[in-house]
């Protein structure tokens, strides 16, 4: 059940996006964790800091959502535009579809091939307003998956605040929790990438931890 969840949320964001979220998610909860370790982030008690975590994470999550939902509606009317508008120069549009593929399967190809697709799509006709609708449908989906992929990484982060007495030790515990989740998640994830799944972890985890360390004390 737990590995359908997760399959479904990563099925709706795409891997990548789904690893982007998690880093988020742990980087900004671990800057607050690793402060409050080297007495840089002041807190009566372990409340304090779990308000600080969940408020961050949550905000921070529901930020990216409604801007990659937004985003990807303004995306989807600029690419109709394009492709239907006659007003605009056929080179043009030509030009701005061969930037817009930049980081997907399509840049991986020959220069002359994306081109040659590129003027392919112009004489192709768009989706109706129905399969449109769908794909905002998609979209939200996506946006509220990021969302809770955010979200859930609060949980081996603050799990050890609320059950261990001793804040340091509680500290320590979600420090040790929140890399070995990192390296599992990057373990899981590098098939999908075409990695080394024990690389891969091992990678996503140091560059999770280099990232937090240096934004903790940059003010970050």
């Amino acid at each position: 059940m737990r590995g359908n969840i997760v399959s479904s949320l990563v099925g709706k964001t795409g891997t990548g996006l789904a690893l982007q979220e998690v880093l988020y998610g742990f980087i900004m909860a671990l800057i607050f964790v690793t402060a409050a370790r080297v007495g840089i982030l002041k807190y009566d008690d372990a409340n304090d800091l779990i308000i600080l975590i969940v408020g961050m994470n949550i905000t921070w999550g529901a930020i990216d959502a409604v801007a990659f939902y937004f985003i990807d509606v303004m995306n989807q009317k600029k690419y109709i535009h394009l492709l239907e508008s006659e007003d605009i120069d056929r080179q043009e549009r030509i030009d701005t579809l061969y930037s817009e593929f930049g980081g997907t399967p399509l840049d991986v190809l020959d220069p002359k091939c994306q081109r040659a697709v590129c003027e392919s799509m112009l004489t192709m006709e768009v989706e109706d307003e129905s399969e449109r609708a769908k794909d905002r449908r998609e979209m939200r989906h996506s946006a509220i998956a990021c969302f809770i992929i955010t979200a859930s990484t609060i949980i081996p982060v603050i799990v050890p605040l609320l059950l261990i007495d001793d804040i340091m030790d509680a500290l320590l515990m979600s420090s040790c929790l929140s890399a070995v989740v990192l390296f599992f998640v990057g373990y899981m994830t590098g098939d999908d990438l075409g990695l080394n799944r024990m690389k891969f972890g091992l990678v996503l985890t140091i560059i999770s931890w280099t990232i937090t360390i240096v934004a903790t004390f940059t003010g970050g």
